[in-house]
């Protein structure tokens, strides 16, 4: 979950100074100055993407409390600026552009850095709960020019910040908006070759394998990689020869994702990259420029590719390589991604309490004593109204001589398909209400954050007698609050995050059981899918097999 910031505004101010609806640009020629509205929409038009979006305008003439006050709040920026615009979308987008005009180019830089502190943020509040819409916050791009900062999370950054540049330095600004004007390259011998020459390769004595020589690439995939032909679609490799380390692979896993199957196989395929590296690394003088290369290198996944890049500059090569394939961002995964990992724990990132958010948990006695006497008259109104609801779903749900592994498929399934996030959360311009922390948002809103959504799982376990905890933690890399569950059946620790698997229900319309990622899992996968905890003082769900009987 990410920090709630509040604005301390009146909601019927908000409604009554933002627009809803994108404005029309103004006709404005390159050697005039622009305001920082007209290079807010200027980027809009080149950012790429749906441009049907809804998006809220905050510009000085919607009022300037609220766009200083967000501002100050989401950006942490106190200091003198001159200008500002911000168009933004709500709800589950972290689309996002903003342009300032500071007093001078040491405030823009200082500005600079404290908008790539809020990306990483961005991604944070999206981590997990909308993977795509984290992919895109931690692909944002930051300009700064003179007095100028300008911030671009959306489905072209690069795009966006082009046409910015541009229009600063008195340059025409090209027609149709870069991000559009070209369609993304599929063909992974083309994307592979991209990325040898945009790495500054071509014409290196290099090794390629690809589907013109079948046999030579599966032999290699196998032995090398460790990746059978079921495991991948196709790929195309480039390596260098002799004492160079340099590798690129691109690899499509699948023709689409579909399922929540197909990140199982594209997390085999990113393993079997990562451990490839350490094992090629570990043949290498570690003093070698070469060793570097590979200590530097990564893989990254970007929708239906894994890409494994071996190269200068990794980062910049996985940027270039979302942009030529047109994909919404890529997930970064180097093989060191915990530098504060937990000395008792090396595998996993340390655990410190973000304390962003209230994560104290819901006090539910009152109504689990009313369950077990089978009479709700003395309970609060409030708590009335969540016995009621729990009284009905697991009437609805739960049948006679139900195994507890299937009473608890029976209410995640029921959680999965009827709650909806509370996007709320991750809205610095709103406030969430508190509801949506215990199981009133669950069950009687069916509108929760991550802790209600535990919250009405622990509820509704303990009511029908399975043995089951909540887990008060964090994700993106401690840097988040986050909370799940842990239900034990047959003596067995497993453990269940009742809200990613919902927010993928949400954002993709698999909602099914065979669809569900985090539903009784190890602790180790629990930590290898950006959950930390308290290790030491919780239970360590090690058995394998979902529970099943």
């Amino acid at each position: 979950m990410k920090r709630a910031v509040s604005l301390l505004l009146s909601a019927a101010l908000l409604l009554g100074l933002l627009s809803a609806c994108r404005k029309s640009a103004p006709s404005v020629s390159p050697s005039q100055e622009r305001t920082a509205l007209e290079l807010a929409e200027l980027a809009y038009q080149y950012a790429g993407g749906d441009d049907t979006r809804s998006v809220e305008y905050l510009t000085p003439e919607d009022g300037e409390d609220i766009l200083a006050a967000y501002v100050e709040n989401a950006y942490g920026l106190e200091g003198p600026w001159e200008d500002a615009a911000v168009i933004r979308a709500t709800g589950a987008s972290a689309f996002e552009i903003a342009v300032l005009r500071m007093e001078s180019s040491e405030d823009a830089a200082q500005a600079a850095a404290a908008l790539k502190s809020y990306t990483f943020t961005r991604e944070g509040d999206f981590a997990g709960y909308a993977p795509a819409e984290a992919d895109m916050a931690a692909n944002g791009s930051i300009l700064q020019e003179g007095p100028f900062v300008a911030l671009f999370i959306c489905p072209d950054p690069d795009g966006a910040r082009a046409a910015v540049e541009a229009a600063l330095n008195g340059q025409s600004v090209p027609g149709p908006g870069p991000g559009n004007s070209a369609e993304p390259s599929t063909d992974v011998k083309k994307l592979r070759d991209f990325l040898v020459s945009d790495r500054g390769m071509d014409g290196a004595e290099l090794e390629r394998l690809d589907d013109s020589d079948p046999d030579a690439l599966n032999a290699y995939m196998e032995d090398v990689y460790g990746l059978t032909p079921d495991q991948w679609e196709e790929c195309a490799i480039a390596r260098g020869t002799g004492d160079s380390a340099f590798e690129v692979a691109v690899v499509r896993v699948l023709e689409s994702l579909r399922v929540l199957e197909d990140w199982n196989r594209i997390s085999a395929v990113e393993g079997a990259f990562n451990d490839y590296l350490n094992a090629k690394e570990a043949r290498f003088d570690s003093a070698s420029e070469q060793a570097q290369m590979l200590h530097r290198a990564i893989t990254i996944t970007a929708e239906e590719y894994v890409v494994l890049l071996a190269c200068e500059d990794a980062a910049w090569a996985a940027e270039a390589f979302s942009v030529e394939a047109g994909t919404m961002g890529y997930g970064y995964s180097s093989r060191y991604r915990f530098p504060n990992a937990d000395p008792q724990y090396p595998d996993r990132c340390k655990f410190t309490p973000p304390n962003e958010d209230d994560m104290s948990l819901y006090d539910t006695s009152a109504i689990r004593s009313a369950w077990e006497k089978g009479d709700p008259a003395g309970l609060s109104e409030y708590d009335r109204e969540i016995y009621d609801q729990a009284k009905q779903v697991l009437d609805e749900v739960l049948q006679d001589g139900m195994s507890d592994y299937e009473k608890e498929v029976a209410v995640y399934s029921w959680i999965v398909q009827n709650v909806n996030y509370d996007w709320t959360h991750q809205d610095v311009m709103k406030k969430t209400p508190r509801e949506s922390f215990t199981p009133y948002g669950g069950l009687v809103n069916h509108t929760a954050v991550c802790l209600g959504y535990a919250a009405t799982f622990q509820l509704l376990m303990d009511l029908a007698g399975v043995e089951c905890v909540t887990v008060v933690g964090a994700a993106h890399m401690s840097s988040s609050d986050h909370g799940w569950n842990m239900v034990r059946l047959k003596g067995n620790w497993y453990c269940v995050d009742v809200t990613w698997d919902a927010n993928m229900r949400e954002m993709t319309g698999y909602g099914r059981q065979e669809n569900w990622g985090y539903f009784n899992v190890t602790s180790d996968w629990m930590a290898d899918t950006d959950h930390q905890w308290d290790y030491a003082n919780i239970p360590e769900a090690v058995t394998e097999g979902n529970g099943r009987d």
